[in-house]
């Protein structure tokens, strides 16, 4: 593990994406089949409106799930970092807020937040780790 890592140097690429009028059963849908533990829902201006966790999903459990959309559902204030962060100050940040992963987006030159991967608190213990062992059986 190196002190001075970068967010960019640890976080998953990428981002899975819904409209806040997507319907749960969707959202869901896409949730389990991917295998991500949260869904970043975004407007059609293309700004980042909130972030859909399994936390989020688990309270409509035994809910009709076509009577709920990803805006009704989605913790609005998403707590946001650059790949260019520390991961020090990420997991400071996780610890601070209570959350299990932060959004990670650029700056565009307009000033809009353009999501460009997570980073979670399985990838900074992974980071902790250090280089994968290696299982021989003889």
């Amino acid at each position: 593990m190196t002190n001075g890592r970068l967010v960019s140097d640890v976080m998953h690429k990428g981002v899975i994406a819904c409209k806040p009028d997507t319907p749960m059963q969707e959202v869901i849908r896409i949730v389990a089949d991917t295998d991500v533990h949260a869904i970043v829902v975004m407007g059609s201006n293309e700004t980042v409106q909130g972030i859909i966790s399994h936390i989020d999903i688990i309270r409509l459990y035994g809910q009709n799930l076509m009577e709920h959309t990803a805006s009704e559902v989605m913790t609005p204030d998403v707590i946001f970092v650059t790949p260019s962060t520390a991961v020090a100050e990420s997991a400071r940040l996780m610890l601070e807020k209570d959350v299990h992963r932060l959004l990670v987006i650029e700056v565009l030159a307009d000033g809009k937040h353009k999501p460009v991967g997570i980073i979670s608190t399985t990838d900074i213990v992974k980071e902790m780790r250090g280089a994968k062992w290696m299982w021989y059986m003889g």
